[in-house]
């Protein structure tokens, strides 16, 4: 399970890749993100959670 503190930094990073280049980040961006910022190895559930952070910051 991802920590409140990365699922934060995980959405402010998509507002600010959606900023700077007028475009949303791919999943796959996102997951390597994520694993950078945690250094571990994401679980399909902590996939899924990547899944709805992007699907809900994009929708905004």
């Amino acid at each position: 399970m991802l920590s409140t503190k990365i699922t934060y930094e995980l959405a402010d990073w998509i507002r600010e890749w959606i900023k700077s280049r007028d475009e949303s980040p791919s999943i796959e961006n996102c997951f390597k993100f994520v694993e950078w910022k945690s250094k571990i190895k994401l679980t399909a559930s902590d996939k899924l959670q990547v899944e709805a952070i992007l699907i809900y910051e994009i929708s905004q």
